[in-house]
């Protein structure tokens, strides 16, 4: 379980800058955008910012679980060794 929870993490982490760069995509490519040129324009500023945030975001899913699964595992270790 606790193998599964790290792993999970990652794949989230990862997960989470891909997803920033589909946001960012859209968001420059949409009609929408098209009509507020102004407020998002196609530089690569933008890209870094939303694919920064996204992947802080990730990040901090992913130590929040990447923590649970070490935890549970050191948890189930020593159950282990008491038996």
């Amino acid at each position: 379980m606790g193998t599964i929870c790290i792993l999970f993490g990652l794949i989230i982490f990862l997960g989470s800058i891909l997803g920033g760069f589909a946001l960012t995509n859209y968001l420059v490519t949409s009609t929408f955008a098209q009509a507020l040129v102004s407020v998002i324009p196609n530089e690569p500023r933008t890209y870094i910012v939303v694919v920064s945030v996204c992947g802080f975001i990730g990040l901090l899913i992913c130590l929040n679980l990447v923590m649970h699964g070490l935890t549970y595992n050191k948890l189930c270790k020593i159950e282990r060794e008491r038996r």
